[in-house]
């Protein structure tokens, strides 16, 4: 069976791949103007309703192509799959200004004429295997434990690569039936389109092996949490690295440590982005694994943004090794909206010419209060509730992302919110592992 369909896929506000497919033949026509969309489709909510928004049904942008994609050929009966990135733009030909694509694209490139640095950003997928029977624990980051899902790791690697994906480490998770595949650094805004296009491939490959994917950030409530973890870089005019300072304790420079405390300093609202839907909120927190304070540090997994040390030997490799971690973020986010979002927040930081965060040496949940206040450490969100509130009231914000973005954003998230009031934490997960 084969398929001459290319999707023309974008992400929405919930992190979903959307679409709407082509003809193959009728791709090169298409290229220049796209396909329309209703500008409403940008409120539609995870479980399909729509969100109050000022489009209604008379206003439309179109989908354009902009060259980043991912094929994998026909296989066991399954047609080709062929997916083409796009952009939203106006009928006048300008980006639309609730795109977050073209969102992303602008704050990396006020990062890039401010300092001079192009951001690298990479990410770490972790999902679940769910639903099956056969999938029983075995004791984690083992051989059997590889070994079991050793097909869909094959396949993956092939399809990873065949799209250019650049796939790294491979491994089984500490969850039950969870596993992890992280991907190589991108430059600009191709670092967040690797991001979405590394699910949808990984979801494809699944499914052409019956396989049940989910990557929830808790698939259920006693569940290992699923993160989206990101890594990132910069590099100069040049393609240098200048993340690298061997003479400071955090092994960072001085202008990359101003981008930390500007990610610091708003980390509350990029919280409501990067974990964005209540159950977020059952993975994000102390003792996780993942963060639950706005804290920063070197080699430390419970620190908000953590300091990857270079495991190389001599200056040079070590300078173009290292790179910063945001430990926050869950897939349920869109890429294009993080990226941009800590971009805007790093820069923001350079602006104001921060001082480097203090260093956590050990878990902030257990420090004492004194301890955390004197390193200025404090909780992250518990709720996506508190943490739409800090975005909705951090003035910077409002300057980064258009006014209609932001509303279409706080009402689709606000009515999520209202959508699982009342609902058990277990079922707030059975929602989530089934959509994502």
């Amino acid at each position: 069976m084969n398929s001459d369909l290319a999707m023309l896929t974008w992400c929405d506000l919930n992190g979903l791949a959307r679409c709407r497919a082509v003809l193959q033949d009728d791709l090169s026509a298409v290229k220049r103007n796209g396909v329309g969309w209703p500008s409403a489709g940008q409120a539609i909510l995870p479980f399909g309703t729509v969100a109050d928004n000022p489009w209604g049904p008379m206003d439309e942008v179109r989908q354009v192509p902009v060259g980043a994609g991912a094929h994998l050929p026909a296989s066991d009966g399954w047609p080709s799959f062929n997916m083409v990135l796009t952009q939203s733009m106006t009928r006048d030909g300008t980006p639309w200004d609730c795109c977050p694509r073209a969102f992303c694209e602008t704050a990396l490139s006020a990062l890039r004429a401010e300092t001079g640095w192009t951001m690298l950003s990479a990410f770490e997928f972790e999902f679940t295997r769910w639903g099956e029977p056969e999938i029983a624990a075995r004791p984690v980051y083992t051989v059997d434990a590889f070994r079991a899902s050793a097909k869909f790791f094959d396949a993956a690697v092939t399809a990873l690569r065949a799209a250019n994906l650049d796939p790294q480490t491979i491994e089984p998770e500490f969850g039950k039936g969870q596993l992890e595949i992280a991907c190589g650094p991108a430059p600009g805004v191709s670092g967040a389109d690797r991001a979405l296009l590394v699910r949808e491939v990984l979801r494809e490959v699944a499914r052409r092996q019956n396989l049940k994917l989910t990557f929830s950030p808790k698939p259920a409530p006693d569940a290992v949490g699923n993160g989206q973890h990101v890594h990132f870089s910069f590099v100069d005019a040049d393609g240098q690295p200048v993340l690298y300072d061997a003479r400071s304790p955090s092994l960072i420079s001085e202008k990359a440590g101003a981008f930390v405390a500007g990610i610091m300093a708003h980390v509350n609202a990029i919280c409501a982005i990067a974990a964005p839907a209540p159950v977020s909120y059952q993975r994000l927190g102390p003792h996780h694994w993942s963060c639950g304070y706005s804290s920063f540090g070197v080699q430390n997994r419970e620190a908000a943004v953590r300091v990857c040390p270079p495991a190389a030997q001599n200056e040079k490799d070590r300078a173009r090794a290292i790179n910063l971690e945001f430990r926050a973020p869950d897939a349920l986010s869109n890429p294009y909206l993080l990226i941009g979002m800590l971009a805007y927040a790093g820069l923001d930081g350079i602006r104001r010419q921060l001082a480097t965060p203090p260093l956590a040496d050990r878990d902030p949940a257990d420090m004492t209060d004194a301890e955390r206040a004197s390193l200025d450490i404090t909780p992250l969100p518990s709720t996506l509730g508190e943490a739409l509130d800090a975005l909705q009231a951090d003035a910077a914000v409002a300057q980064w992302l258009s006014p209609t973005l932001l509303d279409a954003y706080l009402r689709i998230k606000r009515d999520e919110i209202a959508a699982m009031e009342g609902r058990t934490p277990e079922a707030v997960c059975d929602i989530y592992r089934d959509i994502y």
